[in-house]
C-alpha cells in the first residue's frame, strides 16, 4: 500500500507529462487495434470455407497478362484426366446490370451470377430450407437476402415466387428461394445466383471462347505444381486441336506455361491475374502500425526518463533503507504496467469513437465486437512488452542508482546513464516521421497526376447508358441515335461494346503479316471516337459514308508498334471470323487506369466475337446535363423502344475514377499516419529537449550569471538537436526512396521522383524542432537564477 502511495504521489507531482505519455502511448495502441481489426478483416476471405486450401481457379498467362478466364470445356477435361481433382465448377457473371420486376416496382440487379452445381458445394453456397437439386429444365435461381428483401419486402417465404426480366411484359423467371448469407467474409458475393447442370450448354464450345471462371477442388496432399503442368499440356493439345484457335502456332512455339492455378485464399488480396492494392494496403497498415507502436514504446520511455531524476533520491532513500534492487525494480515495473492498462482502456475508447471515420476512409464494417481472442492476445502482448522493452532499462538504471551520490543530488550531473536517449531516440523517431512524409508527398504527387493526366479520352461531360437492348448494326441504332441527337446541348452519341474504366475487354488473336498477336477486340459505332474525343494518329475513324466498314478496323498506337509497323493502314488482318483492313490508329487510351499498361486495341464495327453493343453513350455541351437527363428520362420509352422501361445512368468520369479508389485509400491512410507520426516523434523530442536542457539548467543559469544573451543560450543549446534532424534526415532520405521507388513501380505511367518531397520533409522537421527546443530553451533562459543555484 505504501507502494501504491508512493506512486500515486509521483504521478500526480508530474502529472502534466505523465498524462502526455499515457495520451501517446494510447494513441499507438489504438492504432494498433485499428489495424488489427482491419488485418484480421481483409485476411478473413472465406476462411470459414472448409475448402479454402483446396480450391483453385484456373488461369491462363496470354501475352498481355494474366487472365481468369478459360474455355468452358476445359472443365470437363481435366476431371476426365485428372484423378487428383476431385471436382470442378464454372463460373460466368453477366457484363451489365439486369432489371427485375416485381409488384413491389422496378429493380436493377448488378451482380448476376451464372454457375454450375457442383460450385455451390465447393464455395460454400447454400439455399434456406432446401437443398439443392440438379434441375434438367431450368436453372435453380436464388438470391441473396439483402436482394430478397428488397424485391419482396415484408415476406418470409418466396420459393416460387416470379419476377419479370427486362420489362415489365419481359421474361418471367421462377425465383427458387433464398441463399444463406456467407457466415464470413467471401470473395464470392451476388445479388441473384442460377444454377445449371451445364452452364456452358448451348454456347460456343471451342477453346477460342474463353469467357468462364473455372475452378477445381483438389483432393488432400496434391502437388499443384505436377497438377498445374498437367493442365497446362491437356490445354494445348485441345487448343491446336481446335480450328477456331487462331493463335494454334504461336501456342505451339511458345515453351512457357499457359495454365496457372490461382489459390482461393490469394484471390481478395493477391490475385495472380489483378492489382495487388489490397495485399499492399494490408502489409503497409501492419508495418506502419509496428512502427508507431515501436516508436511509441520509445516515447513512453523517453517521457518516463525525463522524470527519473525527480525520483532518484526517493529511490535513495529506499535503499538505505534496506529494500532490495529486485523490489525497486518490481515497484517501476509494476507502475508501468498500470499506466499500460490505463492507455489501453483510452485506446478502446479512442477505436470505439474512431471506428465510423476508419470504416468510411476504407470502405470496411468494422465493430469493436470485432476484437476477437487473437487482436486481444495481440494487445495484451504488445502490453506486456511495452512494459519490459519501455520499463526494464529506466527500472534497471534507477535501482542501480548509488544511494550517496543521489542524495547528494549527483547521480545525473555526473553518471550521464541517460545519454543514449539525447540522440537515438530522437534520431530514430525523426527518421520514421521525415520517412513518413516524403512518402506521403510522393503519393500525392502520382495521384494527382493519374488525375490531371490526359487518359486519351474525354470522360467529363459525358453520360453512359445501362441499356439493356444490343445494337450490333448501324442500322438499328440510326433511329435512337437520331432521337438523342436532337436534344438540346447533346454534342455526339455512340454505341459500344464496352466503355473506358469498365469491365475489360476480351483479347483475342488476330494474324498479321504471319504473325500472331493478341489484342483486346471492342465493337463500337459510328462516331464512338468523337464521342470520347478519342484523338487519331494516322488514317481514318468509321464513317457512315463508308458502307464497307463492316469489313474494316481502327487500332491504336499500341497495337501499331507491337505489329512493328510504321504505317499499319491499308494492312489486312485475319481474325477468327474473317479479314479486315486497318482504316486508321488512334492514341492510346489508358481505359484500364495508370497501373497496367495500354494494351493493344482492335476497334470493330461489327461483332464477330460475341461482344454486344449496348453502352451507349452521350456528350453533353457546358451546363446542359440537367435538362439532357430531365428530357431522356421523360422521352426514354419513346426514344429506345427495345427497352423503354429502363432509363439508368452514369457519368464516365465517376466510373473511371474508381480505377484508382484504392490508391485514394492508400493516400488517407498514410496522411493520417504520417500527421500521427509527426505528432508522436513531436512528443518525443519535446521530452529529449526537457532531459536535457533540464539536465544543464546550472549550466545556463552560470552562463547568465557571466552575461550570456538568451539567442547565445538559444544557440549554444540548440544546435546539438538540429544535428539529431540532420542525421535523422540523411537516414531517411534514401530509405524513403526505396520504398517509394517500388510503390511506384507498381505503376506502369508514375511520375518521376524530383527533391521537392525531401526538401519539404526537412523544413516541415526542421519547423518542428525549432518550436519545440525554442520553446524548452525560452523557460530555461527565463529561469530564477537565485533559485537554481542554490540547487
Amino acid at each position: 500500500m505504501l507502494h501504491l502511495k508512493i506512486a500515486l504521489r509521483a504521478f500526480l507531482k508530474s502529472k502534466g507529462y505523465n498524462f502526455l505519455n499515457i495520451a501517446g502511448l494510447a494513441l499507438g495502441l489504438a492504432t494498433f487495434t485499428f489495424v488489427s481489426l482491419y488485418v484480421a478483416n481483409e485476411t478473413s476471405y472465406d476462411e470459414w470455407n472448409g475448402n479454402m486450401d483446396r480450391v483453385f481457379l484456373v488461369e491462363r498467362e496470354t501475352p498481355n497478362g494474366a487472365s481468369p478466364y478459360t474455355p468452358g470445356k476445359l472443365a470437363a477435361a481435366i476431371k476426365n484426366a485428372c484423378p487428383e481433382v476431385e471436382e470442378t465448377g464454372r463460373m460466368n457473371t453477366a457484363l451489365f446490370q439486369l432489371p427485375f420486376f416485381t409488384n413491389s416496382g422496378r429493380f436493377l440487379i448488378k451482380n448476376w451470377v451464372g454457375a454450375d452445381y457442383s460450385l455451390a458445394g465447393m464455395l460454400g453456397i447454400k439455399p434456406m430450407g432446401f437443398h439443392l437439386t440438379p434441375n434438367n429444365a431450368a436453372p435453380t435461381v436464388l438470391l441473396s437476402r439483402r436482394t430478397a428483401e428488397v424485391l419482396f419486402p415484408g415476406e418470409s417465404d418466396i420459393q416460387n415466387k416470379t419476377v419479370m426480366m427486362m420489362s415489365r411484359s419481359g421474361m418471367p423467371m421462377t425465383i427458387a428461394g433464398v441463399a444463406e448469407d456467407a457466415p464470413g467474409n467471401t470473395n464470392f458475393s451476388f445479388d441473384c445466383i442460377g444454377f445449371s447442370e451445364d452452364i456452358t450448354q448451348g454456347k460456343d464450345q471451342s477453346y477460342a471462347n474463353q469467357i468462364y471462371r473455372t475452378f477445381l477442388l483438389v483432393k488432400p496432399g496434391t502437388d499443384i505444381g505436377l497438377l498445374s503442368r498437367k493442365i497446362d499440356q491437356i490445354y494445348r493439345e485441345a487448343a491446336l486441336a481446335d480450328t477456331s484457335m487462331v493463335a494454334r502456332e504461336a501456342l505451339a512455339m511458345s515453351d512457357a506455361p499457359t495454365i496457372f492455378l490461382d489459390p482461393l485464399k490469394n484471390l481478395h488480396l493477391k490475385p495472380h491475374y489483378g492489382s495487388h492494392v489490397n495485399d499492399q494496403i494490408v502489409k503497409g497498415l501492419v508495418v506502419l502500425a509496428l512502427i508507431i507502436l515501436i516508436v511509441t514504446g520509445v516515447n513512453f520511455t523517453n517521457l518516463y526518463v525525463s522524470q527519473a531524476n525527480r525520483r532518484a533520491k526517493e529511490v535513495g532513500i529506499k535503499k538505505v533503507s534496506g529494500i532490495s534492487k529486485q523490489q525497486i525494480v518490481f515497484q517501476f515495473l509494476a507502475e508501468i504496467f498500470s499506466q499500460c492498462i490505463v492507455a489501453t482502456l483510452i485506446s478502446f475508447g479512442i477505436v470505439a469513437l474512431g471506428l465510423p471515420y476508419f470504416n468510411q476512409l476504407l470502405d470496411v464494417n468494422l465493430s469493436i465486437s470485432g476484437i476477437n481472442g487473437a487482436i486481444a492476445m495481440q494487445l495484451l502482448l504488445a502490453v506486456i512488452a511495452l512494459t519490459l522493452l519501455a520499463g526494464a532499462y529506466p527500472a534497471l538504471v534507477m535501482a542501480g542508482f548509488r544511494p550517496a551520490e543521489v542524495l547528494r543530488g549527483n547521480q545525473f550531473e555526473k553518471g550521464g546513464q541517460f545519454s543514449w536517449t539525447k540522440g537515438v531516440i530522437p534520431v530514430l523517431q525523426f527518421t520514421f516521421a521525415i520517412g513518413f512524409v516524403i512518402v506521403l508527398i510522393i503519393i500525392n504527387q502520382q495521384i494527382s497526376f493519374m488525375k490531371s493526366e490526359d487518359p486519351g479520352f474525354q470522360a467529363r461531360q459525358v453520360l453512359y447508358i445501362d441499356n439493356m437492348a444490343i445494337y450490333n448494326t448501324p442500322a438499328g441504332f440510326e433511329s435512337v441515335n437520331a432521337r438523342i441527337k436532337a436534344i438540346p446541348g447533346v454534342k455526339d452519341v455512340a454505341v459500344s461494346s464496352h466503355v473506358p474504366g469498365g469491365i475489360m475487354p476480351a483479347s483475342h488473336e488476330y494474324v498479321i503479316q504471319n504473325k500472331t498477336h493478341a489484342m483486346q477486340t471492342v465493337a463500337v459505332g459510328y462516331h464512338y471516337f468523337e464521342t470520347l474525343n478519342i484523338r487519331l494518329k494516322q488514317g481514318q475513324t468509321f464513317s457512315s459514308s463508308f458502307p464497307v466498314d463492316s469489313a474494316n478496323a481502327v487500332i491504336n498506337e499500341t497495337a501499331a508498334r507491337n505489329m512493328g509497323l510504321a504505317n499499319p493502314v491499308g494492312t489486312m488482318i485475319k481474325g477468327r471470323s474473317g479479314h479486315y483492313r486497318i482504316i486508321g490508329v488512334t492514341k492510346d487510351v489508358k481505359s484500364s487506369g495508370f497501373e497496367s499498361y495500354v494494351q493493344p486495341t482492335v476497334y470493330l464495327m461489327n461483332n464477330p466475337l460475341g461482344a454486344p453493343k449496348t453502352q451507349i453513350m452521350i456528350s453533353v455541351e457546358g451546363n446542359a446535363i440537367p435538362a439532357v437527363l430531365a428530357t431522356l428520362g421523360r422521352e426514354w420509352n419513346s426514344i429506345n423502344k427495345l427497352d423503354g422501361d429502363n432509363f439508368n445512368y452514369h457519368f464516365l468520369d465517376e466510373l473511371y475514377g474508381k480505377l484508382y479508389a484504392k490508391q485514394e485509400q492508400l493516400q488517407s491512410i498514410l496522411t493520417y499516419f504520417s500527421i500521427l507520426a509527426v505528432l508522436i516523434a513531436s512528443l518525443g523530442f519535446f521530452a529529449s529537449a526537457a532531459q536535457a536542457i533540464h539536465l544543464r539548467m546550472k549550466e545556463i543559469a552560470v552562463r547568465k550569471v557571466f552575461g550570456a544573451r538568451g539567442s547565445e543560450l538559444m544557440l549554444t543549446l540548440g544546435t546539438p538537436f538540429f544535428y539529431i534532424i540532420l542525421i535523422a534526415n540523411l537516414i531517411a532520405w534514401p530509405t524513403s526512396l526505396v520504398i517509394a521507388s517500388k510503390w511506384l513501380q507498381t505503376f506502369a505511367y508514375r511520375v518521376d521522383i524530383s527533391f521537392q518531397p525531401f526538401v519539404a520533409a526537412t523544413i516541415i522537421s526542421l519547423l518542428i524542432v525549432a518550436t519545440t527546443v525554442c520553446l524548452q530553451i525560452s523557460r530555461a533562459v527565463n529561469l530564477n537564477l537565485a533559485l537554481k543555484l542554490k540547487e
